[in-house]
């Protein structure tokens, strides 16, 4: 009965308070912006390009250093610990798993469609999210959930989506003609095999420089380097007059060791947010959504990545957080709960669009699954909002 109470009372508060509306509505009027400007044709489409492009290599890996430029506690840790895990659980389970919500598609729309459910919008569309509704610690918490994201992403889902379609048996020109991307004949075709080789390995290189090489990852493994450290024993051994009381920091801690660097940070940080919103209002203006309505295969898909997929992670969630209260190993926090459930309601993730284009892989029904999710995402994450808050009220949760 007290636990009903308390659930209660967290929907309410919830939904009396004006911080969450605000960012909902914040979110949904600047997409629309984008959208009506970009109509108008006062933005011009392949502007989107542009500010993804600023969001993804300056806002983005400024607002990942940012969530980790915190004091740590060990429960922090372990939190953040946690979250890794299930990042990591999930995605394993998501890659092999969704196929079977496709077994009687023909394989290219099974691997297609498996991954757009498997691997969200984190990044571009999640972060800027979650970061506006669970301050001050949910960029740092979507950040390390990334980590294994992008693993996933770039390995597995990039091997999936580029191999073969055994029902593909064509010669080098008919594929040629159809687009399609199946491996040459290593006997018929020996110089094709050999350029086909090539390519493959250099798409290889591409894929490790998209994953060693990119600017938001190396921005949170700085900052989870800085961040883990304050724990080191004795490393405290700066102090400054008017900073922290002046408590000492660590020598690592750029943005307290040089105050302006604190300040260029929360700049470019703030970038991210109205201009990704800005840009998938753009997206949104070229797409044919009644056209993407028709499609039963779009809907059923939208119906796994906007509400089966979250609540899988919700499940695995519950899950890790019921044996740490069991074990007294560690909590985790109700904003990693609702960081993790957010970003995962969000649509399918571009590289997984731009995978099926490049491989001619059901590019048509990948970019439908976006537009319908898009749409719909906007709707259903204040009632994701809602149930993550209640849910988060169970004592298991920190």
């Amino acid at each position: 009965m007290i636990l009903t109470k308390s659930i209660n009372d967290a929907v309410l508060e919830t939904l009396k308070n004006w911080g969450f509306w605000s960012a909902i509505v914040a979110t949904i009027f600047v997409i629309f912006l984008g959208f009506l400007l970009t109509r108008k044709n006062i933005l011009k489409r392949e502007w989107d390009k542009v500010l993804i492009k600023l969001v993804m290599t300056i806002g983005l890996p400024a607002l990942a250093l940012q969530g980790f430029l915190t004091n740590i506690t060990i429960a922090e840790l372990k939190n953040q610990v946690a979250v890794l895990a299930i990042g990591f659980i999930f995605y394993a389970l998501m890659a092999f798993g969704t196929r079977l919500f496709f077994f009687k598609y023909d394989r290219d729309i099974q691997d297609t469609l498996a991954m757009c459910i498997a691997f969200a919008s984190t990044t571009f569309f999640g972060l800027p999210i979650v970061s506006e509704l669970f301050k001050p610690n949910g960029s740092a918490i979507g950040n390390m959930f990334n980590v294994p994201y992008r693993v996933f992403l770039y390995s597995l889902a990039f091997i999936i989506m580029t191999r073969k379609n055994p029902k593909i048996k064509l010669n080098f020109s008919e594929r040629k003609a159809l687009k399609l991307k199946a491996i040459p004949n290593k006997e018929t075709e020996p110089e094709v095999y050999q350029n086909y080789l090539v390519n493959k390995r250099n798409a290889v290189k591409t894929q490790c420089k998209n994953i060693f090489l990119n600017p938001i990852l190396i921005a949170t493994f700085i900052g989870i380097i800085i961040w883990v450290t304050q724990l080191i024993p004795g490393i405290e051994v700066i102090k400054m007059s008017g900073i922290n009381n002046d408590q000492a920091f660590s020598p690592l801690r750029i943005d307290l060791l040089f105050p302006p660097i604190a300040k260029i940070l929360t700049i470019l940080a703030a970038l991210c947010t109205p201009l990704a919103w800005i840009a998938i209002g753009m997206q949104l203006s070229d797409g044919n959504f009644k056209q993407a309505m028709k499609s039963k295969t779009v809907w059923y898909a939208t119906v796994l990545k906007i509400i089966v997929a979250p609540l899988i992670i919700l499940g695995i969630s519950m899950l890790i957080a019921w044996i740490g209260y069991a074990t007294g190993g560690w909590k985790l926090s109700q904003s990693a709960l609702g960081v993790l459930v957010i970003m995962t309601a969000t649509p399918p993730a571009s590289v997984v669009v731009s995978y099926s284009i490049a491989f001619a892989k059901e590019p048509k029904i990948a970019s439908d699954l976006t537009l319908v999710t898009t749409v719909m995402a906007i709707i259903t994450l204040p009632i994701w909002v809602i149930i993550v808050t209640a849910i988060g009220t169970l004592p298991i949760f920190g």
